[in-house]
């Protein structure tokens, strides 16, 4: 161990400014051992002192000879020369403690002279440091050595030494526990040290502010006065009983006397550091208990850091024997105060009511004595006489905690109730203004003292105390225990000033109680009237009063209602009224509108058109509602009102809360009185449309329109849940960032911002647009607003409180959505509603167009971006808007085609791709109105989502998700486009983000035949390629993380591993892409495969860089190998039944050969198990023509496939090619002949288990069907039978099989005795089969009431399939279960109830659902429904199977935690692989084992690589990849001969 010559002897406070202290030390003649200046932050006060702080502990140095210690010792003799001594009293404090004990006494007493007052400060510190390690050294010295080294350590008068006399004696006492000796003499020596460091310290605060010093930095002298205080502390504390009453009294006195004359925090919490431990451990004297009590009470009040040490140290003084004592002092404090100090003695006196109102407020709890309030009270009025504002805001702010404890009110009697009240009656005289800050002038009170600003903090503090106490009375008030309501009704009129609104409503309650403002008292209409004039229609009394009085007006008309004439009941009503159209303040606002909302619902239709017509006047709205204000007028008006009353008022500006009232007016008559209902809609639609209106108050129109929904029986209902979470987070108003926004902020580009700068494309109306907007001409420009003003947003996601009360939870018996059958063409059959009871949805819509088309104030228009959608959602509501969805449709779609959107005011925060993206997400819904749209417009509407591809970054992933809509849905428009989308997407693979959903899109495409009918092969060389594209990126992926993790992780591939952050993301690409060459090389013609191969074959070898092919490609070459000639799989025919069959079996190749014979007749069944399945053939000899042909009998290995799998056009299911192959011996590069298996027990059971290796990739799906209102898991899986629109779901699933018997994988299904049901759904392709766990098909079983036999099965699929008819948001979760990882949820775009959804008679193309996938935290977004999409029931099961068969493979890869996710024919591939192993066969060596670990470039006849390990990027790699596939790079003879013996179209 190195030896430290510096050893860091700070104290223990962090030192923050490294600047020396040498100048400071000699202007004070005081050295800091540390060298440093020392924060100003104070440590936690220490109980005891660190012993060994010296640098011994900190340094090791080898023992020293006996001749080197006798050299040293020579040296430090009196005779030798000053310097030499010092040096050698360094060298041998350094080693003293490796000497014996006698030569430790005898080197101090050589060196005692050295501190000697006469020798210079440097021999001084080496004789002082020499004498510390010399005590340390000792071992339990004599009592008289002891003394003489104490007196040695004491005789020094001279503070340039302290520190090092301090360590000594630190050492000499045991840091304070040891004063053996010398314990009647140290007392004294410590108060005289006390009083000279404090002296010390108090001269250099002073120098220090003189010089202008940071009174952050520390000096030597406070250092050591720190110091001193904990040494003093730990003596007292370990040493209490040895000292004389009078030391005890002296020494404290010391520290009170340092208390009350320093100014300095730390020195003030040593101080009570040391009177907390003698009061623990010691005593406090009785003369000293009220100086002490009263440092205690102004520490308290001045510092309140220290608040909770100074509480602690009374606390234990009044557990103590001295607590009576003490609680009578602080009492004789408050009452006679000193008056030494006036501001002192008045923080003094506050600490003193602190204290008294804690220990009150303990209540004799944790052993502090208990007394009682009247006492305190007295005091308390006692000290009023002193006349000090801030010791009244004190004593206020107590009787305010006290009386808010209800066991202590409880204990104040009848009599004693007036102290307290006096007191605030007393102290309310001080205050010129409320708690809100109102002046008390403004509300009526006189004799209001003058304000001054220096009193505006007591002032406030008092009437905010004040503001409580009435509370706490008022609630006491409403006790029925309570006897003192008279005094406190009598108090609140004193102090009328303070009461809040419920203080207020309790004395008019008071004084109501008497009902004088009821029919009963002869006068009570005048009375009523005198309410209103004096308390409300008088405008600078408190808003809360003139509430109370429109409360108290409302109660009596509701009383009276039923017995007045209508007359009267007017005239009563209405003089309330009268001011309605120039009332300025919110909350009466608030208050008039709502009574005018209770009025209208239970008043005739007159006065209910009456009182919509105050409202409406109050709104100023201009005729023209579409005619925005222009220019600085308009933006200030906007400005203004927002500042005036949006920070008052919660409900935003004067008109948004009148429009409240009308929402509220709709909310309550929905559900009676339909033709009130549409009245009100009729007006709010015309604020939602009207720029003159305030901008809250339109988004208020907007909430309430927005959320308006119409059932499958087109009864109208309000949302809670608008489900517009996604667009929200698009558009940064998600309460949390989306984690969409986050993915792809790196990838804006140049285009983004070039695309702002384009203006709105001038669109030319056609006639019957111009006829229905005819108002819209005339419009100017939209809104424009100062961009430079940042404005906090109106609204977030999701909202609380959108509607200004909760709507009813049912749809409406008497209100439906407006339909007229003679608007569609061709017209329909039906009756036509009146319009005066129907809403009409189109007039909302009327409203919204414009907005799409032109844009308006940000607020707004990012309000339609993100709702509408959702609302178009339900579709049933807009039965009526054939017309407008079709113009609607236009502008988007134009939009989008143009990449010319609206030109608004947009936040930094989002950009115009952000607006490209909801038009995308809104445009994917009106896919569900396709019925209303002709050929072009729906081919309009591909060809949006094909430009979007490309045109904004951020839309390419959207665009793809509704591209996988549009096969669905719109299959012939999108069959016209998909050359160009493949395309496109070829070009957009480089975005790493997009490429989990490419190679959804084209798997998804590859199930849907009728669309690439057409396809040519450069189309499906397209999608070839960008299956090897992303193999290739994967790989590397794969590659370079696991080559990170063996050399350290640097910065550069740290940051090209960014891209991938999820783990299991790459393998389900590297899945999928396998996935998709898979299923689009079967859906080739089998006449067409073969010219496909070599290209296959040739980008599975070069995907990787190397001359070896890796175990994935191997099983798809033998997946190419058995499909290329053959559409179909073989089925396993009966065992030969004659006696003596001979069998053998060989390894040939990469499959399992196995032959069995009947010896007589020559009949033999050839069985060829391979990785990508197994193949059965029957060879019988043809006799007469004494010739081996052999015949050949193709079966099918499992149930056949559906006929309409197979090309309609290619009736071709084998060619002789397949039967070459199936003998070849698969991908085995190998010459060697076939290797017979031994006839043993180990061959069958390996064979037997090869067998049972399922030959497609196999996926359980759960499928769950929810009841109208269910919620819970038990009554969910209690449902055996669901609506017929579900039945038809899960029957377009699969194929219903019969479970008993069945030779399928059921996933765990019963298949003996039908415990889980009889039937089943089942549905397979070429290389996948599902099995569907329908919960309504199984048993319901009463001895199971939690449903754990269903849950068995559905508890443990990853996948399952929700169908929600409750109507309500289904919760990840409900059905709670470690492995449920994804839910697709499936609800019906109207809602419907049990009966409705039975009596429904829409066809498939009719009925639209929607569908979105929940997944479990951790998830990636992997599917096209992550955000809802609308699906027709006609092709809703086969795109939901294609959802969650996708989600299951990304489910398996996840649950294996980014591992490799092996599919069965990898599995049958490593079976065979294995077998090779064991019986010796030889390695099948694709290629010489490679030259190195990463790609080399080289040259020659060397492999070149186009990429550098340092330098690789996701990108580069995706855009070189295609090099390798068409053969344009160089390759080596190791590459093509791998290639040529792969390559098995050259020989077939």
């Amino acid at each position: 161990m190195t030896p430290n010559p510096t050893p860091d002897l700070s104290p223990p406070e962090p030192s923050k400014t490294p600047s020396g202290l040498a100048s400071v030390l000699r202007n004070l003649g005081l050295r800091n051992r540390s060298g440093f200046s020392i924060s100003s932050t104070p440590a936690t006060p220490s109980t005891s002192s660190n012993v060994n702080r010296s640098t011994s502990q900190f340094e090791y140095f080898p023992d020293l000879p006996e001749s080197g210690r006798q050299e040293l010792l020579d040296r430090l003799r009196k005779d030798k020369a000053l310097p030499e001594r010092i040096d050698a009293a360094e060298a041998l404090r350094k080693r003293v403690a490796d000497f014996p004990s006698h030569v430790v006494g005898e080197t101090w007493r050589i060196a005692q002279d050295l501190v000697d007052d006469d020798h210079p400060t440097e021999a001084r510190q080496a004789g002082f440091k020499l004498l510390t390690a010399c005590l340390k050294a000792m071992n339990e010295p004599s009592s008289l050595d002891r003394l003489r080294y104490y007196r040695t350590i004491t005789r020094h008068e001279s503070l340039n030494d302290f520190d090092d006399q301090l360590q000594a004696m630190l050492v000499l006492t045991s840091g304070g526990r040891n004063l053996a000796s010398f314990e009647r003499e140290i007392g004294g020596l410590l108060s005289k040290w006390l009083r000279a460091l404090f002296s010390e310290a108090a001269r250099a605060r002073q120098l220090r502010k003189r010089e202008g010093g940071s009174p952050d930095t520390v000096t030597a002298a406070e250092f050591c006065l720190k110091e001193l205080f904990k040494f003093v502390t730990d003596v007292v504390k370990f040493n209490c009983q040895t000292f004389s009453e009078q030391e005890i009294i002296q020494l404290f006195s010391d520290v009170l006397s340092i208390s009350r004359r320093t100014t300095n925090k730390r020195d003030i919490e040593c101080s009570i550091t040391f009177i907390e431990t003698l009061i623990t451990y010691g005593y406090i004297p009785p003369d000293s208990l009220r100086p002490c009590i009263e440092i205690l009470c102004g520490t308290y009040s001045t510092i309140r850091d220290l608040a909770d040490d100074t509480w602690r140290a009374v606390s234990n003084l009044c557990k103590s024997h001295m607590a009576h004592k003490c609680i009578l002092t602080l009492l004789e404090i408050l009452r006679k105060p000193s008056k030494k100090n006036s501001g002192t003695n008045t923080n003094t006196l506050r600490g003193a009511i602190w204290f008294l109102e804690k220990l009150l407020l303990e209540n004799g709890e944790s052993g502090l004595p208990k007394f009682q309030v009247s006492l305190v009270m007295s005091a308390f009025r006692d000290s009023l006489s002193r006349d000090s504002p801030r010791l009244e805001m004190s004593m206020c702010g107590a009787i305010c905690r006290i009386l808010a404890r209800p066991d202590i009110v409880s204990q104040i009697s009848f009599d004693e109730w007036t102290i307290p009240l006096e007191i605030l009656i007393h102290v309310s005289q001080r205050t010129t203004e409320r708690a809100d800050g109102v002046s008390l002038q403004r509300l009526g009170v006189k004799s209001v003292p003058r304000a001054r600003s220096q009193d505006k903090e007591v002032n406030t503090a008092i009437s905010q105390s004040l503001f409580q106490i009435i509370n706490q009375l008022e609630e006491s008030c409403r006790q029925s225990d309570f006897m003192q309501v008279e005094g406190v009704v009598e108090f609140f009129l004193k102090v009328y000033g303070h009461i809040p609104d419920s203080a207020a409503e309790f004395v008019l309650n008071y004084y109501s109680s008497g009902h004088l403002c009821y029919p009963s008292c002869a006068e009570w209409l005048e009375n009523s009237r005198r309410l209103v004039v004096i308390f409300f229609r008088t405008r600078i009394r408190p808003t809360e009063l003139r509430i109370q009085v429109l409360s108290l007006i409302k109660d009596v008309y509701e009383t009276i209602r039923e017995v007045c004439e209508q007359s009267l009941l007017h005239q009563f009503v209405l003089a309330v009224f009268d001011d309605f159209r120039t009332e300025t303040d919110p909350k009466v606002l608030e208050t008039l509108v709502k009574l005018i909302v209770d009025v209208a619902t239970n008043s005739h239709m007159d006065m209910f058109n009456y009182l919509i017509g105050i409202l409406i006047e109050y709104l100023h709205l201009d005729e023209n509602l579409d005619i925005p204000p222009s220019g600085a007028a308009a933006e200030s008006s906007h400005m203004s009102l927002r500042s005036s009353h949006g920070v008052s008022n919660s409900h935003g500006s004067l008109p948004n809360i009148v429009v409240r009232g009308l929402v509220k007016m709709f909310i309550r008559n929905m559900n009676t009185d339909a033709i009130k209902a549409v009245r009100v809609y009729e007006e709010i639609v015309k604020v939602a449309g009207s720029s003159a209106c305030e901008e809250d108050a339109r988004l208020t129109t907007m909430k309430f329109l927005f959320r308006l929904r119409a059932d499958s029986e087109n009864r109208v209902f309000l949302t809670d849940n608008t489900e517009s979470d996604y667009l929200a987070g698009v558009l940064n108003r998600a309460g949390t960032s989306s984690d969409e926004k986050e993915v792809h902020s790196a990838l804006l580009s140049s285009k983004d911002e070039d695309n702002s700068s384009s203006s709105r494309s001038n669109r030319s109306n056609s006639m019957s647009q111009s006829m229905l907007f005819r108002h819209s001409s005339s419009r100017g420009a939209p809104d424009r607003h100062n961009k430079n003003k940042k404005r906090s947003p109106l609204w977030s996601y999701p909202e609380t409180r959108p509607l200004p009360e909760a709507p009813p939870q049912v749809a409406s018996p008497v209100l439906l959505t407006f339909y007229d059958p003679g608007s569609e063409f061709p017209a329909k059959e039906g009756p036509t509603l009146d319009p005066k009871g129907a809403l009409r949805v189109a007039r909302w819509v009327e409203r919204v167009i414009p907005i799409i088309q032109q844009g308006c104030d940000w607020e707004l228009y990012s309000y339609v971006l993100c709702h509408l959608p959702s609302q178009l959602a339900n579709k049933t509501m807009f039965r009526n808007c054939k017309a407008h969805i079709g113009i609607l449709r236009s502008y988007v779609c134009d939009q989008l085609h143009t990449n010319r959107l609206p030109d608004t005011d947009l936040p930094s925060e989002v950009k115009r791709a952000d607006i490209a993206v909801c038009l995308i997400h809104m445009l994917t819904v009106l896919i569900s109105y396709r019925e209303h749209f002709a050929k072009n417009e729906t081919e309009g509407i591909v060809k949006a989502f094909q430009l979007g591809l490309h045109s904004w970054n951020r839309t390419a992933k959207p665009c793809i998700h509704a591209l996988s809509l549009c096969c669905y849905e719109l299959p012939g428009s999108t069959s016209k486009f998909l050359s160009g989308i493949l395309t496109k997407l070829s070009q957009i693979i480089t975005s790493p983000v997009v490429s989990v959903h490419i190679l959804e899109f084209l798997s998804a495409l590859a199930k849907l035949p009728s669309l690439y009918s057409n396809f040519t092969e450069p189309d499906f060389r397209n999608i070839f390629g960008i299956a090897f594209r992303y193999i290739q990126h994967a790989k590397e992926t794969a590659t370079q993380r696991s080559s990170i993790h063996a050399r350290g992780t640097s910065r550069e591939t740290s940051e090209h591993n960014s891209l991938s952050e999820q783990p299991d993301l790459p393998q389900y690409v590297l899945t999928l892409a396998y996935n998709v060459l898979t299923t689009w090389f079967l859906s080739l013609r089998l006449s067409e495969r073969l010219k496909y191969v070599s290209w296959i074959v040739r980008g599975l070898v070069l995907h990787d860089h190397s001359n070896q092919l890796d175990e994935q490609s191997e099983a798809c070459i033998d997946m190419l190998q058995r499909f290329t000639f053959s559409r179909r799989d073989l089925k396993p025919p009966h065992k030969l039944s004659t006696p003596g069959t001979v069998s053998k079996n060989w390894v040939n190749g990469m499959s399992i050969l196995s032959i069995e014979m009947a010896p007589d007749s020559g009949m033999s069944r050839v069985t060829i198990r391979r990785p990508s399945g197994t193949s059965y053939y029957s060879l019988k000899p043809d006799y007469p023509d004494l010739r081996s042909q052999l015949m050949l009998k193709h079966l099918d290995v499992d149930i056949p496939l559906e006929e309409s799998e197979d090309d309609e056009y290619d009736v071709t299911k084998l060619l002789p090619s397949h039967i070459l192959l199936q003998f070849s011996g698969g991908t085995a590069l190998t010459e060697h002949r076939p290797i017979l298996l031994l006839e043993d027990d180990k061959t069958t059971r390996a064979i037997e288990v090869f067998d049972r290796i399922p030959i497609v990739d196999f996926h359980k799906i759960g499928v769950v069907y929810v009841g109208t209102g269910q919620t819970e898991e038990k009554e969910i899986l209690a449902n055996t039978t669901g609506s017929p629109d579900y039945t038809d779901f899960v029957d377009g699933l699969g194929d219903l099989v019969k479970l008993q018997g069945a030779d399928l994988n059921t996933g765990g299904l019963d298949r003996v005795d039908n415990f889980d049901g009889e039937f089943t759904y089942f549905w397979r392709d070429r290389t996948t089969e599902i099995v569907f766990h329908v919960t309504t098909m199984m048993p319901t079983r009463e001895e199971d009431p939690l449903h754990t036999y269903k849950k068995r099965h559905i508890g443990n699929d990853f996948v399952n399939i929700i169908f929600n008819n409750s109507g309500l948001p289904w919760r990840f979760g409900t059905i709670p279960s470690q492995f449920n990882f994804v839910s697709i949820v499936i609800s019906p775009e109207a809602r419907s109830s049990f009966v409705s959804s039975r009596l429904m008679n829409r066809g498939p193309d009719d009925l639209f659902y929607r569908v979105q996938v929940c997944c479990r935290e951790g998830f990636s977004d992997i599917s096209p429904a992550q955000e809802p999409k609308m699906v027709s029931a006609k092709s809703l099961p086969s795109f939901v199977r294609n959802l969650a068969l996708n989600a299951s493979v990304y489910s398996h890869v996840f649950n294996e935690g980014g591992r490799e996710y092996i599919s069965n024919t990898r599995h049958r591939l490593r079976s065979i692989k294995q077998l090779r192993e064991r019986v010796g066969a030889p390695p099948n060596t694709f290629a010489s084992p490679p030259r190195a670990t990463s790609p080399i470039r080289q040259t020659g006849n060397r492999r070149i690589s186009t990429m550098s390990t340092q330098t690789t990027s996701t990108e580069y790699s995706l855009r070189t990849s295609h090099l390798q596939l068409n053969g344009d790079a160089e390759r080596d003879p190791e590459t093509e001969d791998l290639l040529m013996n792969l390559d098995f179209s050259r020989y077939t």
